[in-house]
């Protein structure tokens, strides 16, 4: 499979089908539900199935009409919450290679996913990378601009420790921030990052000392606060395209801020998905592009040289 994720290219994601394929006899395992309470936002049995695919549909359909580009990976059976195919790895395209950093989830309930996506993943081009035995989930990584590194948020389901797994895949820095509201238990549902480097946040859901790294943090331009019902509406779990900004529900006040930052907001309904945790980022694995080792280590041995006396 052929990826176009070079600089200029249209931004790529991996997504999940909300139901198996036609290869073996249906049963109520084959498609997307909740089944299970695994974070505080779900509601076992409350998901309208028709209403859920109507909504996956139509997000699939913005995410193209508005420039973004995707390939599928297959439900697996039985394991309801693969269709949030962001939490499964985090994905890198550089200098033509495609990698994949396998996540290890947390709860028993998401493990039984990753064999089949390692194997689909692999089958479709990445060089699939299994971490150390430490918790990481994609949901919990957001990337910086420029090839600058990344944000880890720590303490729900990933673990301080993955930071330096992460940094070891990416070959760069990698800030771990703290996060302490259960019903933000991923850092894309209190966090984002622009591509610009403005970072909307909801100041409740770190630890004090994790919102002076991120401030300290290079690439971080600035830092917006997001109120908590804001972010509860997952009103920070949003997904970026060119001038683009598709966001699962309306959240009235994060909208205005975005058109302030000269982005065009879309709102997709994705309540079905809230049920369970997640909303338009949860949906996505963006494939992220990364600048040549080459460029990278000029930059690194140039920070590394002595800066000249001053006159």
């Amino acid at each position: 499979m052929t990826l176009h994720t070079g600089h200029n290219a249209p931004a790529t994601f991996a997504v999940s089908q909300v139901r198996c394929e036609k290869d073996h006899v249906r049963s109520r395992d084959c498609a997307y539900q909740v089944a299970w309470n695994i974070n505080p936002h779900m509601k076992p049995g409350a998901v309208a199935w028709r209403r859920a695919c109507t909504q996956h549909r139509e997000f699939l359909r913005t995410l193209r009409a508005e420039g973004g580009s995707f390939f599928e990976l297959p439900f697996v059976h039985g394991a309801f919450d693969s269709v949030f195919a962001k939490d499964n790895a985090v994905l890198v395209s550089q200098e033509g290679e495609l990698r994949a950093l396998l996540a290890t989830m947390r709860h028993g309930q998401r493990r039984n996913e990753q064999l089949a996506r390692a194997r689909w993943l692999s089958a479709r081009g990445f060089d699939v990378i299994e971490p150390p035995r430490v918790h990481i989930e994609g949901g919990d990584v957001a990337m910086l601009p420029a090839g600058r590194g990344a944000l880890l948020g720590w303490g729900m389901r990933s673990t301080q420790r993955a930071a330096g797994v992460l940094e070891a895949f990416l070959s760069a820095p990698v800030t771990p921030l703290e996060l302490c509201d259960p019903y933000l238990y991923h850092l894309d549902t209190a966090l984002t990052v622009l591509s610009d480097g403005t970072a909307l946040v909801c100041p409740e859901a770190f630890t004090p000392e994790s919102l002076r790294m991120l401030e300290r943090t290079e690439g971080i331009q600035q830092v917006i606060p997001i109120a908590r019902e804001d972010a509860l509406a997952f009103g920070l779990n949003l997904v970026e395209v060119g001038n683009t900004v598709i966001v699962g529900a309306r959240v009235p006040r994060v909208e205005a801020v975005l058109r302030g930052l000269g982005r065009r907001p879309v709102s997709v309904r994705l309540d079905q998905f809230h049920l369970a945790g997640g909303s338009a980022a949860c949906l996505v694995a963006r494939v992220h592009t990364l600048p040549p080792l080459s460029a990278r280590r000029f930059r690194e041995e140039q920070e590394q040289q002595p800066q000249p006396l001053s006159a």
